[in-house]
């Protein structure tokens, strides 16, 4: 009898084996072509300021709204792409736009081809909060955006492509009801990241061509982070001209140090920044350079694990003109609030102090929080 049961046994066993094959084959051939992996990630970021409470006869407020939505996907190891939108504005309810889109192919660890829309900036403002933003301000290069390609190579970047956005610009034919309008600048990028231990050397060139006689861009320069135990520093060289081969108008240059120390709780971080434009005939480029030069300082400490206070001290000279005597003291208290990892609340209020004989002679005193989630 046992002889029969485990002869049953084992053919009960074996049949069943057989008849799971084809559903494990099945399964195994799903998990091979299950598509490709998609990824979502973001930030949001909403902002709410006062405008001078002391001075003004009618108090106002204003906002800040951004939100930053990427969509990456994996096809496998070495084929992927991503997409973004974007909404950003100085309103509560500003418009999501498409901001681009590409595919990447991966070789290897230290080699990765990228096609479609790409974004290049250089030097950016990396301590101070006003100017933080590589879209707006840069000491090296705001962001330059093209449709092209981009190749990276052991640290080497090599991109080449249409200028598109504000990077681009328009020329226009035919009569006024029948006007027809292209695109014609490109954008060339290079640039090298160069590793020394904990040190980080990043020379770069950027050169955008208007497709018009003589007119062209160049951006050149060096961007450095440096690190020695508890303290750091960020400093950048930034060239800035226009125009090549013509005489007008001149270049710009910009240095930027931003010196940081942290030792436990406590930890100050700063920036100093100078610009030297031609005084007859500057090279200009918008809000780039915001300003010819401030310095700004900030001692802080950490309260707890989720509050830290900070000290902002700030001297700007609130012009790229230094005929224009309109600076500024500013002193204040920012604090930052970080419940939990990747949403940070921070509050501040600062108290501007006119010290050029341009700057007017109230001091105003402004309040602000700043919310920001990542996902």
């Amino acid at each position: 009898m046992k002889n029969r049961l485990s002869s049953n046994l084992l053919f009960g066993l074996a049949a069943a084996a057989i008849l799971a094959m084809p559903a494990l084959a099945q399964e195994s051939a799903a998990a091979e072509s299950k598509g490709p992996e998609v990824k979502f990630s973001g930030e949001v970021e909403f902002d709410a300021y006062t405008g001078d409470v002391l001075n003004d006869d009618k108090q106002s407020h204003s906002y800040a709204s951004t939100f930053d939505f990427n969509v990456d996907v994996q096809f496998n190891e070495k084929w992927s792409a991503s997409v973004q939108l974007e909404a950003d504005g100085e309103t509560t309810d500003p418009t999501a736009i498409y901001n681009g889109a590409f595919i990447q192919y991966t070789h290897g660890e230290n080699a990765a081809v990228k096609f479609g829309d790409l974004t290049f900036s250089e030097g950016a403002f990396l301590n101070y909060y006003g100017y933080d933003d590589p879209a707006d301000n840069a000491a090296g290069m705001t962001e330059h955006d093209i449709r092209g390609f981009e190749v990276d190579y052991n640290g080497l970047i090599v991109g080449l492509g249409f200028g598109r956005g504000d990077n681009d610009n328009q020329v226009c034919t035919g009569e006024e009801d029948e006007e027809e309008c292209v695109g014609v600048a490109y954008d060339a990028h290079l640039a090298y990241e160069l590793g020394l231990g904990e040190h980080v050397l990043r020379p770069y060139v950027d050169y955008k061509s208007y497709q018009e006689a003589k007119h062209n861009e160049l951006h050149a320069g060096l961007d450095a982070n440096l690190k020695f135990g508890a303290f750091g520093l960020h400093a950048v060289y930034g060239l800035h001209s226009d125009y090549l081969g013509e005489d007008s108008p001149k270049a710009a240059h910009a240095f930027l140090a931003e010196p940081s120390l942290e030792i436990g709780k406590v930890n100050v971080k700063g920036t100093a920044f100078y610009a030297y434009f031609d005084e007859d005939e500057p090279t200009d480029h918008g809000e780039e350079i915001p300003e010819y030069f401030f310095a700004y300082a900030e001692p802080g400490v950490s309260v707890m694990d989720a509050l830290a206070l900070g000290i902002p001290l700030e001297y700007h000279t609130n012009t790229v003109d230094k005929n224009d005597d309109v600076s500024t003291f500013d002193v204040g208290v920012r604090a930052y609030f970080t419940p939990v990892e990747g949403l940070e609340v921070t509050g501040f209020a600062m108290v501007d102090i006119p010290v050029g004989d341009d700057a007017g002679d109230d001091a105003g005193l402004k309040f602000g929080v700043e919310s920001v989630f990542s996902f």
